[in-house]
């Protein structure tokens, strides 16, 4: 991997992993289901409460989807298929399939690596101003989108901001989408996680805002992400190191990873197919 330097200044900052893939290393038995698709490996594992308080993350269903090269169409297709089935299964265990959405890109469009959110939501299908003035074709759902940007850019907590509007919509579950940071350099831009425990913006750098959770806001939340970035200290072995960085192509990976999650999701919570 040639390391390209988008950088971020962590010192005041500790870093932490968001991926369940990370977090299980040092987990002899997390009674892991993996499938292999030609060259796409899809590992599913269910967080009790037990493995929860080990691996420090949320009760819940994580689903990790690991791919090669989505520069090729072929291949981008796989993915997409890929993930489509297992963000279709996970809606599926939340009693959410067919229901109404909201869509939330997090991230900040003026940084690459962090743009993957607003980036996806830009594709994504919005009917949900066409129900309430039309008979809608029995294909598509009821899906309003959202991005909130970030709390130095706009002063605004992200949860107030969904709180606030989900109070004055209906809807029955959120669908959040997010860079997120690995500890890996083989995961960055390889891996799809998705998973029903919600997420904590800004956790990766221990800029942590209000969690968006089922708890917190009493609505199934799925969240989907992407690592787009790696902790310096992964290659340097020194802790003293406080930069983050993301491969130099990130300007073109993020847009083709965005279109595979916002197919993906409009494929999913409508009845698309790819």
């Amino acid at each position: 991997m040639v390391i390209h330097m988008h950088k971020i200044n962590i010192e005041k900052f500790n870093t932490r992993c968001d991926l369940i893939k990370d977090s299980s290393k040092d987990i002899k038995e997390l009674n892991c289901k993996k499938i292999r698709k030609d060259n796409i490996v899809i590992e599913r594992i269910e967080i009790d409460n037990k493995l929860s308080r080990i691996v420090n993350k949320r009760k819940g269903n994580y689903v990790s989807i690991l791919f090669d090269d989505i520069t090729d169409y072929d291949n981008r297709r796989k993915v997409i298929d890929i993930t489509t089935n297992e963000l279709r299964r996970m809606l599926k265990i939340n009693n959410v399939l067919n229901k109404k959405v909201l869509v939330v890109g997090l991230g900040n469009c003026l940084s690459t690596p962090d743009s993957l959110g607003p980036k996806t939501i830009d594709n994504v299908i919005v009917t949900r101003h066409l129900f309430e003035i039309s008979k809608v074709d029995n294909k598509y759902n009821v899906v309003a989108k959202l991005s909130p940007g970030v709390y130095a850019s706009t002063g605004i907590e992200t949860f107030d901001i969904i709180k606030g509007i989900i109070n004055r919509i209906d809807i029955d579950y959120l669908i959040v989408v997010d860079s997120l940071l690995s500890t890996s350099k083989t995961h960055i831009n390889k891996l799809i996680q998705i998973t029903d425990s919600g997420i904590d913006p800004g956790s990766g750098v221990e800029n942590q805002r209000k969690e968006l959770t089922k708890k917190t806001l009493n609505k199934p939340v799925i969240a989907i992400g992407i690592p787009t970035v790696i902790d310096i200290k992964t290659f340097t072995n020194n802790k003293d190191d406080n930069l983050i960085v993301t491969p130099k192509e990130i300007d073109f990976v993020i847009d083709k990873l965005s279109i595979i999650l916002s197919k993906s999701i409009n494929n999913s919570v409508h009845n698309l197919t790819n």
